[in-house]
């Protein structure tokens, strides 16, 4: 607990001395960096500053060719005790430590003509300090070509739906990150080697794909491949200015899950929908989601339903905001019949924050939250998560689907996982640098209690970004 409170002491110093000097209207950089929009700097009226030199460079005199550079430098301390409520994996040295895990990534836009396009992107991911192995495909890659990609623009001259076929190395982030991301969090992100075909119109997208996931691996250009799959269509409706539509499908083959200790092939295959509104006072975001298929002879059948509304109240002292979440993910109801109901998320963003190792699966819970805005751009949220398993009959699963508990000597017949208190701050000291820190104390349930050692989590994070 002490070195929560000096991390939180460190980060509102930070944040107070930054905020003295920092004022300035801020333009945003995109999480996906091939989706960058740098073309303000075009015009004759904005004045280049240090790395802005390094956008539209042309090559050529045709002025068609331009090359942009960019790239991420993010250091991240972090504090750990008890991981997964002190069930540790066997070659852990020490059930706590600190430790720093550095970021660096770099990456060329290379656009040859209206037509073609070439994107790649270099990752450099290292931990210090740490005496336990690092989490396998997240925390470490000494130098890996993360994305590396063509743009072809099949689209008619002057029409005003763009369509690309993207072949080659790339991220993916559909709708609020619950079944494929880009995982940023972990010092990783995840990437995909495949073909997207993305249709553009002003209010609608289209993002078709097939693609096989990248295993980072912890070496020098080792990244790997599995036997996985993934394919679907992910569909925007913008044409109402308030609610919006997403509509998806997604199939999904593995050879690498287990369910119940039981290894096997998969082929899944998920329908869903969302609907969200982003408002200066209000935020919706509802998803639904059915999943079938098999796995080995077991035929599928799951659902995915979550839903979080935010209110914001922008013209009170401290601009004050209350929200509440909820889900629901199904779990196995009956080991011994010839159903699975395990929902399988594939590649989600760390839903339940960073604190336990527990992804969307066999889980339903409850989240109230309370945020506050000191200052134009700095973000106080706090939370407030109830945790169960949503069938006694079924395990917990990490992110990645690997069960963590039971094991196969201990069951339990309890529901609860834990009740987590979450403190989430984050400082846009401006376009380039954003300082975060994330705080969370996770006390068991019944159920972790009787199934392993039931310790309490503490996790507390510092970084610091920066982006160009």
């Amino acid at each position: 607990m002490k070195t929560l409170l000096d991390i939180l002491f460190i980060t509102f110093g930070i944040l107070i001395g930054f905020a003295i000097h920092s004022h300035a209207q801020v333009r945003t950089i995109q999480d996906l960096r091939y989706n960058d929009d740098f073309t303000y700097l075009l015009s004759d009226s904005v004045q280049k500053k240090g790395t802005d030199h390094l956008k539209f460079m042309p090559i050529g005199k045709s002025g068609k060719s331009n090359l942009s550079l960019g790239g991420e430098i993010r250091q991240w301390y972090e504090y750990r005790e008890n991981s997964n409520f002190g069930d540790l994996p066997p070659g852990t040295i020490k059930d706590y430590n600190g430790s720093l895990q550095h970021r660096l990534m770099v990456h060329a836009d290379l656009q040859i003509n209206s037509r073609i396009r070439v994107f790649g992107q270099l990752n450099n991911t290292l931990e210090f300090g740490n005496p336990n192995p690092p989490v396998p495909e997240i925390i470490v890659d000494g130098l890996g070509v993360h994305q590396l990609f063509v743009d072809l623009n099949v689209g008619k001259k002057g029409s005003e739906k763009a369509q690309i076929i993207r072949l080659g190395r790339q991220e993916f982030d559909f709708g609020n990150g619950l079944l494929i991301s880009s995982r940023e969090g972990p010092n990783n992100r995840q990437a995909f080697d495949g073909i997207s075909y993305i249709a553009k119109k002003k209010n609608f997208d289209l993002h078709t794909l097939f693609a096989t996931p990248v295993i980072i691996n912890p070496d020098v250009f080792d990244n790997s491949h599995i036997n996985e799959y993934i394919w679907g269509a992910y569909a925007n409706f913008r044409k109402s200015k308030a609610l919006k539509l997403d509509l998806y499908y997604f199939g999904f083959h593995t050879e690498r899950r287990q369910f119940n200790y039981v290894p096997g092939k998969q082929t899944r295959h998920t329908i869903g929908g969302r609907l969200w509104q982003r408002s200066k006072r209000l935020w919706i975001d509802m998803d639904m989601m059915y999943q079938t298929g098999k796995f080995n002879d077991l035929t599928v059948n799951a659902v995915y339903a979550t839903a979080e509304v935010h209110y914001f109240f922008p013209d009170v002292f401290l601009k004050p905001m209350i929200g509440m979440g909820a889900s629901y993910v199904s779990g196995d109801y009956d080991p011994n019949d010839k159903q699975l109901n395990t929902f399988d998320p594939m590649y989600p963003k760390p839903v339940y924050g960073l604190a336990m190792a527990q992804g969307p699966s066999n889980i339903a819970h409850i989240k109230p939250t309370f945020g506050l805005q000191p200052l134009e751009r700095l973000y106080i949220n706090f939370s407030w998560y109830y945790l169960a398993r949503a069938s006694n009959k079924d395990g917990s699963y990490a992110p990645s689907m690997v069960q963590v508990r039971p094991s196969s000597e201990t069951e339990s017949e309890k529901y609860g996982v834990g009740v987590q208190y979450g403190l989430d701050i984050f400082y846009i000291i401006n376009q380039h640098f954003t300082l975060m820190s994330f705080n969370s104390y996770v006390a068991p349930g019944d159920y972790v209690k009787e199934t392993g050692a039931g310790k309490p989590i503490t996790f507390s994070a510092v970084a610091l970004q920066y982006k160009f």
